[in-house]
């Protein structure tokens, strides 16, 4: 941990050094104990933090302001508190940040890749996404009105997983969610994604409407050349 936290204070820079917590109020909590130990190693001396909610960068966004002080978050979890702190990024509220995370397999895992942030630990970034993936998950986040559990939103999942797989693509929750969250997704509807995906995976065969031509892959593979081309141009 101490070598981890020195590589964490040279890329976040000099003190003061601010937290943004789930409990500001109760930081203190012996239940708390992995966010002050998280601190404190990070920032050694007390007078040189700034503890605050992971809810207040929402009203960095609201009110179009931007810290220029990095900001640490420590062990978000909880679907408001995660999408928060996605809202917080996609205004540009906050121009440097770092997240530390309970466990690889959480879910703000899978968003940071998608969103290739640097991994201080390897120093290396998610590999990029496949555009084709990508174009696919624009589609169904369109659908995010609509809800992704059920109806419209699940047809498109269902259907384009299958086509994707049809064309030698993982049934893979993980691949699927990171290029969701790297076109805008949200935490609310990424718990949809992945449950359908995961019983994909297993095997479920979900019975959908069809929304979709049989050779999607290939029409979304042409819409990209097409736009390739006249980007070229």
């Amino acid at each position: 941990m101490v070598a981890q936290s020195s590589a964490v204070r040279d890329w976040v820079g000099s003190a003061p050094y601010f937290f943004a917590v789930t409990d500001a109020d109760g930081f203190d909590r012996a239940d708390r104990a992995a966010d002050i130990e998280a601190a404190e190693y990070i920032a050694p001396v007390k007078s040189e933090r700034v503890v605050f909610d992971i809810s207040e960068l929402t009203d960095l966004g609201l009110e179009n302001k931007v810290t220029e002080h990095a900001v640490v978050v420590l062990h978000p979890f909880g679907q408001r508190g995660l999408e928060t702190l996605r809202r917080a990024v996609e205004a540009n509220s906050v121009s440097k940040l770092f997240v530390l995370i309970w466990s690889r397999h959480d879910m703000i895992h899978t968003w940071l890749d998608g969103l290739r942030a640097l991994n201080l630990h390897t120093h290396e970034s998610a590999p990029a996404n496949d555009p084709l993936l990508l174009a696919a998950a624009k589609m169904i986040k369109n659908e995010d009105y609509n809800g992704l559990s059920s109806g419209h939103g699940k047809d498109v999942i269902v259907q384009l997983v299958r086509a994707f797989a049809a064309e030698g693509y993982p049934v893979d929750p993980d691949l699927w969610l990171r290029a969701y969250f790297a076109v805008g997704g949200s935490f609310r509807h990424a718990e949809s994604v992945h449950k359908l995906l995961e019983e994909m995976k297993a095997g479920t065969r979900h019975r959908v409407k069809q929304r979709y031509r049989e050779n999607i892959v290939d029409i979304l593979r042409e819409r990209l050349a097409a736009n390739a081309d006249v980007t070229s141009d």
